[in-house]
Protein backbone atom coordinates (compact mmCIF):
# COMPACT_ATOMS: atom_id res chain seq x y z
CA UNK A 1 0.00 0.00 0.00
CA UNK A 2 1.40 3.36 -1.00
CA UNK A 3 1.61 6.21 1.46
CA UNK A 4 0.42 8.61 -1.25
CA UNK A 5 -3.10 9.96 -1.36
CA UNK A 6 -2.84 11.42 -4.86
CA UNK A 7 -1.16 10.63 -8.13
CA UNK A 8 0.38 13.33 -10.28
CA UNK A 9 0.57 13.20 -14.05
CA UNK A 10 3.60 14.93 -15.51
CA UNK A 11 4.58 15.36 -19.13
CA UNK A 12 8.01 14.79 -20.62
CA UNK A 13 8.26 16.21 -24.13
CA UNK A 14 10.90 15.09 -26.61
CA UNK A 15 11.62 17.35 -29.56
CA UNK A 16 13.62 17.33 -32.76
CA UNK A 17 13.69 15.18 -35.86
CA UNK A 18 14.70 12.07 -33.87
CA UNK A 19 12.20 12.54 -31.01
CA UNK A 20 10.32 9.32 -31.77
CA UNK A 21 13.58 7.39 -32.02
CA UNK A 22 14.69 8.92 -28.69
CA UNK A 23 11.36 7.89 -27.14
CA UNK A 24 11.82 4.28 -28.29
CA UNK A 25 15.37 4.20 -26.90
CA UNK A 26 14.06 5.50 -23.57
CA UNK A 27 11.30 2.87 -23.42
CA UNK A 28 13.81 0.11 -24.25
CA UNK A 29 16.01 1.19 -21.34
CA UNK A 30 13.08 2.22 -19.08
CA UNK A 31 14.28 5.78 -18.73
CA UNK A 32 13.12 9.34 -19.35
CA UNK A 33 14.98 12.63 -19.04
CA UNK A 34 14.40 16.34 -19.48
CA UNK A 35 15.37 19.61 -17.85
CA UNK A 36 11.83 20.55 -16.78
CA UNK A 37 10.60 17.79 -14.48
CA UNK A 38 12.42 17.58 -11.17
CA UNK A 39 11.09 15.01 -8.72
CA UNK A 40 11.96 14.21 -5.13
CA UNK A 41 12.03 10.66 -3.80
CA UNK A 42 8.61 11.31 -2.19
CA UNK A 43 7.16 11.79 -5.69
CA UNK A 44 8.23 8.39 -7.01
CA UNK A 45 5.57 5.71 -7.49
CA UNK A 46 2.84 8.38 -7.20
CA UNK A 47 3.90 10.03 -10.45
CA UNK A 48 2.74 9.02 -13.91
CA UNK A 49 4.67 10.19 -16.94
CA UNK A 50 3.16 11.02 -20.27
CA UNK A 51 6.15 10.94 -22.60
CA UNK A 52 5.23 12.87 -25.74
CA UNK A 53 6.80 13.75 -29.05
CA UNK A 54 5.55 15.51 -32.14
CA UNK A 55 6.59 14.23 -35.55
CA UNK A 56 5.25 16.44 -38.31
CA UNK A 57 1.52 16.78 -37.70
CA UNK A 58 1.30 13.69 -35.45
CA UNK A 59 1.70 13.34 -31.71
CA UNK A 60 2.99 10.09 -30.21
CA UNK A 61 3.00 9.23 -26.52
CA UNK A 62 3.25 6.47 -23.97
CA UNK A 63 2.31 6.29 -20.31
CA UNK A 64 4.70 5.15 -17.60
CA UNK A 65 5.07 5.15 -13.84
CA UNK A 66 8.14 6.97 -12.48
CA UNK A 67 9.82 4.63 -9.99
CA UNK A 68 13.09 6.36 -9.09
CA UNK A 69 16.30 7.92 -10.29
CA UNK A 70 17.92 6.11 -13.21
CA UNK A 71 20.78 4.08 -11.76
CA UNK A 72 22.89 3.64 -14.89
CA UNK A 73 24.62 6.11 -17.17
CA UNK A 74 21.82 7.98 -18.94
CA UNK A 75 24.17 9.20 -21.66
CA UNK A 76 24.58 5.60 -22.77
CA UNK A 77 20.84 5.33 -23.47
CA UNK A 78 20.56 8.04 -26.08
CA UNK A 79 24.08 7.90 -27.54
CA UNK A 80 22.70 5.51 -30.18
CA UNK A 81 20.34 8.22 -31.41
CA UNK A 82 21.02 9.80 -34.79
CA UNK A 83 20.18 13.15 -33.18
CA UNK A 84 21.22 14.87 -30.00
CA UNK A 85 19.27 12.43 -27.83
CA UNK A 86 17.04 13.33 -24.92
CA UNK A 87 17.50 16.78 -23.42
CA UNK A 88 19.87 17.39 -20.55
CA UNK A 89 18.42 16.98 -17.09
CA UNK A 90 17.75 14.39 -14.45
CA UNK A 91 17.13 10.86 -15.69
CA UNK A 92 14.39 8.82 -14.06
CA UNK A 93 13.63 5.14 -14.18
CA UNK A 94 10.19 4.38 -15.55
CA UNK A 95 7.92 1.36 -15.67
CA UNK A 96 6.03 1.51 -18.99
CA UNK A 97 2.28 1.09 -18.64
CA UNK A 98 1.32 1.49 -22.30
CA UNK A 99 2.93 1.10 -25.68
CA UNK A 100 3.67 4.13 -27.86
CA UNK A 101 0.54 5.32 -29.66
CA UNK A 102 -0.45 8.14 -31.95
CA UNK A 103 -2.62 10.51 -29.91
CA UNK A 104 -5.34 12.61 -31.58
CA UNK A 105 -4.68 16.36 -31.62
CA UNK A 106 -7.99 17.06 -29.85
CA UNK A 107 -6.80 15.15 -26.77
CA UNK A 108 -3.46 16.97 -26.65
CA UNK A 109 -5.19 20.35 -26.58
CA UNK A 110 -3.69 23.72 -27.43
CA UNK A 111 0.07 24.21 -27.84
CA UNK A 112 1.70 24.15 -24.43
CA UNK A 113 5.33 24.45 -23.41
CA UNK A 114 4.80 21.45 -21.10
CA UNK A 115 3.69 19.23 -24.00
CA UNK A 116 0.24 18.31 -22.71
CA UNK A 117 -1.45 20.98 -20.62
CA UNK A 118 -2.55 20.03 -17.11
CA UNK A 119 -6.24 20.23 -18.12
CA UNK A 120 -5.72 17.59 -20.85
CA UNK A 121 -3.45 15.10 -19.06
CA UNK A 122 -6.21 12.94 -17.56
CA UNK A 123 -7.83 12.54 -20.98
CA UNK A 124 -4.50 11.56 -22.56
CA UNK A 125 -3.80 9.14 -19.70
CA UNK A 126 -7.20 7.42 -20.19
CA UNK A 127 -6.66 7.25 -23.94
CA UNK A 128 -3.26 5.58 -23.52
CA UNK A 129 -4.66 3.16 -20.92
CA UNK A 130 -7.54 2.26 -23.25
CA UNK A 131 -5.15 1.70 -26.15
CA UNK A 132 -2.90 -0.53 -24.04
Amino acid sequence: MSQHEAVTIRCWQLTGETALEDMVLGVDERAVRDGVNVLSSEDFDACLAIVLCRMGLNFYAHLSQVVGHYKGDPNGIWDRSRGGGAPEGTAYEIRPISRIHRVPDALIGPDCSDGVGVAHRVAVMHYLLDMG
